[in-house]
């Protein structure tokens, strides 16, 4: 019979620095956790109309560097519930986010010309899925990286909305 071999494990410091990183890290995300079930048992609460919709303290506070004052925020927002006025307030202060490209980055799709010759026209009638109409010869065209072809004027005034193909949906800067 042959003798089972041993093999010796070392572990170093820095197993012993992991662990001990993930313990904590796994501690405070079981905290976070219950904060968030209580938070949301509370508003389950206030829902019923068994608590008070007053909150007795803020949602979240923030508190920056040492001199910066304190600042906090309540999250109790019912867009359903406000006036005009105050969703118009509440949009200035959030801002906006756009969703589609600089004209930075729109000035890097080169326009061509469309070029038809006459057997081709009766064919095969490619449109601007944009506008809808014909391409005509000799319009500026703009062909994106997924080979979809536009009308120059159709499609950068697209994309200054949406960064992405109206034909596959494909960002044309991902």
């Amino acid at each position: 019979m042959a003798t089972p071999t041993t093999y010796s494990v070392r572990v170093s410091s820095e197993t012993h620095k992991i662990e001990a990183w993930l313990a904590s890290d796994e501690t405070l995300a079981r905290q976070l956790q219950e904060e968030e079930n209580s938070r949301d048992a509370a508003a389950t609460r206030e829902l019923a109309g068994n608590v008070s919709l007053e909150p007795s303290s803020p949602a979240v506070e923030y508190r920056p560097g040492q001199n910066a004052a304190q600042v906090t925020r309540e999250d109790n927002v019912d867009p359903d519930n406000m006036s005009y006025e105050q969703l118009q307030a509440m949009g200035e202060a959030v801002g906006t986010e756009s969703r589609g490209l600089s004209d930075d980055l729109i000035c890097y799709l080169v326009p061509f010309k469309h070029k038809c010759n006459f057997f081709s026209r009766k064919k095969n009638s490619e449109e601007c899925v944009i506008c809808k109409t014909t391409y005509k010869s000799r319009q500026r065209l703009i062909r994106l990286p997924c080979s979809h072809c536009y009308h120059a004027g159709c499609i950068t005034r697209w994309l200054k909305i949406n960064k992405a193909c109206p034909i596959c949906n494909e960002e044309v800067f991902g």
